[in-house]
């Protein structure tokens, strides 16, 4: 065993050279022990990453506890010495998390030796590892929080957990919304050897003789890493004899002939002097698995076990109080029957493994066999043993039974390990079923026999239709409702909600085919469409489920649908509803009424009244009442004699105690910590809050010992419930990652109050530094303004008598609570600032003249907020009445040298400042705000008011902003005004003739401009404003010599000039569609203008800006040809002058490469070639010096748009293309697209200067490949596409910016709402290069190869392939059928009745089960059909916006890893699908299949609030999408008329229908449901009144949830479905 333990001691050094990073120096990487080597902060934050990657490796994959437990302890110290760097990579997360490979290689694979220099000193091979990490994990902090949570999961160890729980306090709660991606619960399981067990096992059924596979994979997988792991010489023992033992049966039944069963059991072997030498497949098969070394020496060796202990009788799981117990005794009997049983195939098998599960370090063995040996039993022993092995089963499920909770001595950690392996089994079975039954489905239709008659001619072999009759049986004696309360009991809310979910589907199905059969509408009517499968299960439980999960729009469905008649039970529903989802306010009054005597029923007392006792309590503290808590928690225990006051005492004992220590009552926390009481009948939370308690009290008595122990206990209560949170999301693990987020700051806060330095200055330094302030910058904001951190915070503060920090950290919680609605909270907490700023303005300690000006310019901020609190309550008179409070009104007509007098006397002593200018400046521009949204003022004043914020603030961006908008409304006021035709032609008469509409516009030009100069905060306001009111103004040609016109034109195009010089090119960037339309233009100067930017830009960022400038040197235009030639050029005299002969040398080049691209878009292929060989081409400069036209590298990073710097404005770690791919594939879609592979390299590997091979083969530097789909289009035009992607990227981060709001609304406000987009390059007008989009397939096709389960293997509608067969005649012969009656014969309501019974009803939805099938992981599963849910959301929304048809079941992709919906081909967009020859005439694709995918309520769920959050946020943004659409709608270039008949028409006409297209968007921004049906206009029903026909009422406006609820009833209507084109199919 000495070979084990070298391997184990040298694990640091093997993890080193795989990752290229020595670490024989493990001590701390502080920056200053660096600086001087003279290395730069990118190389040291390259070293520090890399470091951490390698711990984090070891930390996912060590087997020893005390490796993982030395490697977390580091980790935390790297972390917290190295705050700074680690705050970098949270800020960068969302930019490393990026998609930028198609295909992924190993980055660090062995066999790539020529990745240049390793050593850590090395800062190219560093950045390399960066890059590579970043490509293919997907962000670092994402990959890291991954693996620390699984670790959670997985972890036993007290220590180890107490180290794990205090590493995960200093990364600290990341919003989640800081994450590149999501962490699922399924990357949780992927660490995790059992997942992929459960993987492999499902395709290795018993019964098509797979025994040496499993043999070997139990030696290589299990056994031997359960002998490096063995804590003792005795485990060693166990396991090496389980090695040896299967080394013999591999040997002989594997040598012969490999994947062969054994066809019987074998006795004891021979004698070592019998031996033979290992076989060479056996040698070959060890080698293969990278376990030869290990298990070499246990061939010869001779263990012999002697088997005289008998096995136990059952039962086992009452009689155990481990899970190790349980599983080991079961197993154990399990073999000990299967020897006896000579009908047991694999007897020798399990008998050889006797031994190894009987050891702690065997548990893994022991797990993998498990299922076979239930199988075993249940397949070949008789009905006693199916009888222990049911009951057993359920008895492990088992939790509500007295008897079972009274002889049951597991703790709750070890029942959990328990259910799981139990639900890992019936997953198992359950799985093993359905395939087989679809593998013989298959094989029938391919005429062959089915699976089970081939092995019945092997000897070998499993009976295996025995075994399916077996399994079925089995798995009927446990109930799915049993199930989801275990999985519940324990924790796994996910499991628990997809059995109940299953179970009601199962009750169902039969009703469902039965009603088919019969054309019967009822059921379809109410179940189908809505899809409402919740009928004959534990509601309650339900809906508790859905809580957990924070899927808080399907519980309040639920909850609708379920209302108990009881008041007591309904109020307790709505409180503890209300309370999950973070309405406190509400689950104060609902607990309130619950418990008011004149409302109580007499039957609320016990576990209720204790419930809404305790819920009161915790909503006071969630509401800052902390007086309150302590009052009410006196009364209740002097309230209820009949009950002991010291039980009763403990239930409220942790809610007082929290109180008393955020109040600082320490005189009482005292006396409640040291009490008396029994805390084993309190939860994980209660133990928590006690242990807090302890600690802060320990804090302030000063007795650092107990801090440190009550801290631990601390710790220990939050792992024992994150532990369980884990297998869900990382979502639900947040509450806990934010305590210990806290307990972190508690220790070292801590820390300073005992040192010997000046408590009070180390303090204030401490907590003021700006890495701590970084740390609450990183956390989701809590609108309830009780933020556990800052409440922390606020006592340590109050502890350390330090008003001032008080002040601040109150200030705080009132910003955030005003903005959440709880103005309450928000006004006793500004209160509290206002009296803790005046403390520290008044105490006797010497303070300098800078903290009484932060003092008062702190209360002039109080007074801010407290101002904006009463206009939010619609105080608006009182607000203005604070705000501007002793400022006169003089002061908006001094000029500057008043002006600047008026502020000089705001003095103390004639030298501090009183208000801050910029606080002065804030409250005038607040205040000025709500007089125009009021109306309150006329336009002079306002504009003064506005002159007067400039003179004090110059350089403030949302001045400058605001004043330009108010300005542009005033012109655009103007011209209603004085307009006659209302016409684009007489808005520009009246600007060519008005000179205040041009002085309007200049003004509002400037300001819009200076605004972008000082900032980007209003970019998507400003810029297109900006550029649509020049490029309009200045295209007006002067017919009769204006002087007056040419002089604002040529001062407009100054002053456009100068603004190319100052704001930032990236900013330009953005905007460049909108600049390319207008390259050609009236205006000479203008023209110049738009050039001279693009030059700019393109030479700033060539390698980004040349595929969006690229496509016009092959445009049509001779002219446009020109002028991009003048561009390039101009651009690549800048560079030459910078002497940037690489990008200068690429732009030349460029045009080679786009030859090349467009050569392959208008490649004719031969009929049916799938692929051909082209020659690759070779590039001078090389293929790697060029951006990669993908998405991810192309946009601008977040960062970049929030901070004023430029630095990293696109990512800087892009992997670059070497060479092409020869192979190019030609799919087989109507326009028969090119798919287009590249290989890739790491972006520092492409920076070296020596050349790389560009020959088209892969070689060991490549990361992995990009693909693109190069294609030409016949009628459609790519640059739509490519503006709609520009457009969806601006959504998103209007997604990602948007606030939250209060009460019910706040739990949406947590939703990832998000846009899957792709880049779309266009090479020419017809041509265009795409992003591939991976692991996607059609809506179509995924419903084509799903079934469901529940219906028998011969039903037609057991398979979705009926559904998606469009060469089915019956089917489209049906729907047309139906049509028929609504086009010839003129019945809309007969249609849709035929619709739903001959088609509808005729070919059920399947979709459900795809998620089920394609996710094995329950939680997997879960958040992908969340994911699914919300992403359909949010394109229905987006899509319903701009008019996007089209969408058949071909432009709907699915990513079959992650559940997001993907949309393509953007062409019909703008409500062009209505002028299809059979419009579509839904406002987006809501069909059966999508319904059935939902969840449990169809569309009333989560889909619905997912669409109502949407639409509020794009209706809230509803100026900046105007403003982004306004432009694209009025492009010149592209071509957006909705029929051929207007694609032929005038100029003047395409502005108009571009002015009516805005005109529909805007009313839908604005809750107008205004999607005419044509079909209304060309057919005269004869079912309606004509008063009735066509009434869409198409004028009202409607709220956010009456224009859902209108949508969703338009795009499910069977009236609506039964219209659409034939090969949309309705039915899917």
């Amino acid at each position: 065993l000495s070979c084990l333990q070298l391997e184990s001691s040298n694990r640091y050094e093997s993890f080193s050279r795989k990752k290229g990073v020595s670490l024989d120096d493990m001590k701390l990487l502080h920056k200053e022990n660096y600086l001087e080597k003279n290395e730069s902060d990118y190389v040291l934050q390259a070293k520090f990453y890399s470091r951490m990657n390698i711990l984090s490796d070891l930390v996912a994959s060590h087997e020893s506890k005390s490796v993982r437990k030395v490697v977390l302890e580091h980790m935390t110290d790297l972390i917290k010495a190295n705050r700074s760097f680690f705050q970098n990579l949270v800020e960068y997360e969302e930019l490393a998390s990026m998609h930028f490979l198609t295909v992924v290689h190993d980055p660090f694979s062995s066999d790539r030796d020529d990745v240049g220099d390793k050593s850590v000193g090395s800062s190219s091979y560093m950045a390399s590892v960066v890059a590579q990490e970043s490509c293919v994990n997907g962000g670092f902090v994402t990959n890291l929080l991954r693996r620390l949570l699984s670790r959670c999961v997985d972890e036993s160890d007290r220590d180890l957990k107490d180290v794990l729980a205090s590493c995960l306090g200093e990364i600290g709660a990341i919003d989640p919304n800081r994450l590149g991606r999501e962490i699922s619960s399924c990357q949780f399981e992927s660490e995790l050897q059992g997942s992929k067990d459960n993987e492999w096992r499902l395709s290795h059924p018993p019964w098509k003789g797979h025994l040496d596979r499993y043999q070997l994979r139990l030696l290589s997988r299990h056994l031997v890493t359960s002998l490096k792991s063995s804590p003792t010489i005795l485990d060693q023992h166990k396991i090496s004899f389980g090695i040896q033992e299967l080394l013999k049966l591999l040997n002989e039944s594997g040598s012969s002939n490999y994947g062969r069963a054994e066809d019987g059991a074998k006795k004891e072997r021979a004698d070592e002097s019998t031996k033979s030498s290992m076989s060479q497949w056996l040698r070959e098969k060890l080698e293969e698995a990278d376990v030869l070394n290990v298990v070499e020496p246990f061939w010869t060796t001779n263990y012999k076990q002697a088997d005289t202990a008998a096995a136990k009788s059952p039962p086992f799981f009452l009689k155990s109080n481990s899970y190790y117990a349980w599983l080991s005794s079961f197993s154990r009997f399990l073999i000990s029957r299967s020897i006896s049983n000579k009908n047991s195939i694999w007897r020798s098998f399990f008998y050889a493994c006797r031994s190894a599960i009987r050891s702690n370090a065997g548990i893994s063995a022991a797990e993998f066999l498990f299922p076979l040996l239930i199988l075993d039993a249940v397949c070949f022993g008789n009905s006693h043993d199916e009888t222990i092995v049911v009951r057993e089963l359920v008895s492990s499920l088992t939790f509500d039974t007295v008897g079972s909770e009274a002889i049951c001595s597991m703790n709750m950690r070890e029942r959990e390990k328990a259910a799981n392996s139990v639900f890992t089994l019936i997953d198992l079975l359950r799985k093993w079923v359905d395939q087989e039954i679809e593998d013989r489905y298959r094989e029938s239709r391919r005429r062959k026999r089915a699976a089970n008659v081939d092995l019945e001619s092997c000897t070998s072999a499993w009976p295996a239709d025995i075994v399916l009759s077996k399994i079925r049986r089995l798995l009927d004696q446990i109930p799915l409702s049993l199930c989801a309360s275990a999985a519940s009991r324990v924790g796994m809310n996910a499991r628990a909600l997809q059995f109940l979910e299953v179970d009601s589907r199962s009750q169902i199905a039969s009703s469902a085919i039965s009603n088919a059969k019969k054309n019967t509408a009822s059921y379809h009517d109410s179940k189908f469409l809505k899809s409402c499968h919740i009928d004959g299960i534990d509601l309650q439980l339900t809906k508790k489920l859905l809580g957990q999960l924070r899927d808080f729009d399907t519980m309040i469905t639920i909850s609708q649908k379920s209302n108990p008649s009881e008041l007591s039970s309904r109020l307790l529903e709505v409180a503890t509803e209300r309370e999950m989802y973070g309405d406190w306010e509400g689950a104060l009054q609902a607990y309130e009424h619950l418990l008011d005597s004149r409302l109580r029923s007499g039957n609320i007392v016990g576990c209720s009244k204790n419930r809404a006792q305790k819920g009161l309590l915790r909503c006071l503290l969630k509401l800052g009442r902390l007086d309150s808590v302590l009052n009410q928690a006196y009364g209740m225990s002097k309230q209820d004699l009949d009950l002991k006051e010291m039980e009763f005492s403990n239930e409220i004992l942790p809610y007082a105690t929290e109180a008393a220590w955020r109040l600082g009552k320490w005189s009482s926390l005292d006396s409640l910590v040291n009490e008396e009481h029994n805390e084993s009948g309190q939860d994980a939370h209660a133990r928590y809050q006690l242990s807090l308690g302890r600690t802060m009290h320990s804090i302030h008595c000063r007795l650092p010992e107990k801090v440190i122990l009550g801290l631990r206990d601390a710790r220990e209560c939050v792992m024992s419930s994150l532990s369980s949170a884990a297998r869900d999301s990382y979502a639900r693990s947040y509450p806990y990652l934010m305590k210990l987020h806290l307990l972190r700051e508690v220790e070292y806060i801590s820390s300073v109050f005992f040192s010997e330095k000046d408590r009070k200055d180390t303090f204030v330094e401490f907590v003021s530094s700006d890495e701590w302030k970084d740390r609450i910058k990183m956390i989701t904001p809590d609108i309830t303004g009780s933020n556990d951190i800052i409440n922390t915070r606020l006592a340590l503060s109050r502890m350390a008598n330090e008003p001032a920090l008080e002040g601040s950290l109150w200030l705080d919680i009132g910003r955030l609570a005003r903005k959440g609605g709880l103005y309450q909270v928000a006004e006793h907490s500004l209160a509290q600032a206002d009296m803790s700023f005046q403390n520290a303005y008044t105490e006797p300690a010497p303070v300098d003249d800078s903290f009484i000006f932060f003092v008062q310019d702190s209360i002039g901020n109080v007074k801010l907020q407290l101002a904006k609190l009463k206009h939010a309550v619609g105080e608006t008179t009182t607000a203005l009445n604070l705000i501007e409070n002793n400022i006169p009104a003089s002061i908006f007509q001094m000029n500057d040298a008043e002006l600047d007098s008026y502020v000089s006397k705001m003095t103390r002593d004639g030298n501090i400042a009183l208000e801050s200018k910029e606080t002065l400046s804030r409250r005038i521009l607040q205040s000025t705000e709500w007089l125009v949204s009021g109306g309150l003022r006329s336009g002079s004043e306002i504009k003064s008011r506005y002159h007067t914020v400039l003179k004090l603030a110059p350089k403030w961006e949302r001045a400058h902003f605001h004043f330009g908008k108010y300005i542009e409304s005033l012109l655009e006021t103007r011209f209603s005004a004085l307009s006659e035709l209302g016409n684009n032609a007489s808005r520009l008469i009246v600007l060519q003739n008005d000179k205040s509409c041009q002085e309007y516009s200049l003004e509002s030009v400037s300001h819009f401009g200076r605004s972008l100069q000082l900032g980007q905060k209003h970019l998507f306001q400003a810029l297109p404003r900006l550029l649509a009111m020049w490029l309009e103004f200045t295209s007006i040609e002067s017919a009769d010599k204006n002087a007056s016109l040419e002089e604002n034109q040529a001062q407009m195009n100054s002053l456009i000039k100068s603004f190319a010089e100052k704001i930032p090119e990236h900013l330009f960037y953005t905007a460049l569609p909108q600049l390319l339309s207008c390259v050609i233009h009236q205006n000479d100067e203008t023209a110049k203008n738009v050039a001279l930017i693009l030059t700019s830009v393109l030479a700033k960022y060539p390698g980004q800006a040349m595929w969006s400038c690229g496509w016009l040197r092959y445009s049509k235009s001779k002219e446009k040809n020109e002028v991009a030639e003048k561009i390039f050029v101009g651009a690549q005299r800048i560079l030459q002058k910078q002497g940037n002969d690489l990008m200068r040398g690429m732009l030349d080049a460029s045009k080679h490469l786009f030859n090349f691209l467009i050569t392959l878009a208008r490649f004719n292929a031969k009929e049916n070639h799938t692929s051909v060989r082209m020659k690759v081409p070779i590039f001078e400069p090389e293929l790697k010096n060029f951006i990669p036209p993908i998405q991810a590298a192309l946009s601008v990073t977040p960062g970049a748009l929030s901070r004023s710097s430029s630095r990293d404005v696109f990512p800087p770690f892009v992997p670059r293309m070497r060479t092409f791919n020869p192979e190019l594939k030609i799919m087989q879609s109507k326009a028969k697209p090119r798919k287009l592979s590249a290989f890739v390299v790491p972006s520092t590997v492409a920076q070296r200067e020596t050349s790389l091979p560009s020959n088209g083969v892969p070689i060991s530097q490549d990361s992995g490949e990009m693909h693109f789909l190069v294609k030409q289009e016949a009628k459609g035009d790519l640059r739509k596409d490519s503006r709609v992607q520009d457009l969806n990227n601006v959504i998103n981060r209007l997604f990602v910016g948007r606030k939250a709001s209060s009460g019910p609304n706040n739990r949406r406000q947590r939703m990832r709402l998000k846009l899957r987009t792709f880049s779309v390059v266009c090479l020419t007008e017809d041509c265009g290069i795409l992003e591939w989009v991976p692991n996607t397939e059609s809506f179509r096709s995924l419903v084509g190869r799903t079934y469901n389960p529940q219906v028998p293997s011969d039903s037609i509608h057991r398979r979705g392939t009926r559904l998606s067969n469009f060469n089915d005649a019956n089917l489209r012969n049906a729907f047309q059928r139906c049509q028929e009656l609504f086009f010839v014969k003129k019945n809309l309501k007969l249609a849709a009745k035929k619709f739903n019974e001959c088609v509808l009803q005729q070919y059920l939805p399947v979709m459900y089960w795809w998620f089920i099938q394609n996710f094995s992981n329950p939680h997997a599963w879960f958040e992908a059909r969340t994911n699914f849910t919300l992403s359909a959301a949010v394109w229905s929304a987006v899509g319903h916006v701009i008019g996007l048809g089209d969408r058949h079941s071909e432009n709907i992709l699915i990513d079959t890893r992650s559940g997001e919906c993907v949309h393509v081909d953007f062409d019909c967009i703008f409500d062009k699908g209505l002028y299809l020859p059979k419009p579509e005439v839904i406002p987006f694709r809501l069909t059966p299949n999508m319904l059935d995918s939902f969840g449990p309520c169809g569309a009333d769920g989560l889909y619905t609030g997912a669409l109502t959050e949407s639409m509020k946020t794009l209706r809230k943004n509803r100026d900046i999408l105007l403003s982004v659409l306004e432009p694209f709608l009025k492009d010149p270039v592209i071509n957006f008329s909705s029929s051929k008949s207007q694609q032929k028409s005038s100029e003047d006409k395409d502005i108009k229908s571009a002015k009516r297209s805005i005109g529909i968007i805007d009313g839908r921004l604005k809750g107008v449901y205004n999607l005419r049906n044509p079909n209304y206009k060309k057919i005269k029903r004869e079912d309606v009144e004509p008063s009735e026909e066509g009434d869409i009422s198409h004028i009202t406006q409607l709220s956010v949830e009456g224009q859902v609820q209108k949508m969703i009833m338009e795009a499910t209507s069977h009236e609506n479905l039964v219209q659409v084109y034939v090969g949309w199919m309705p039915w899917i």
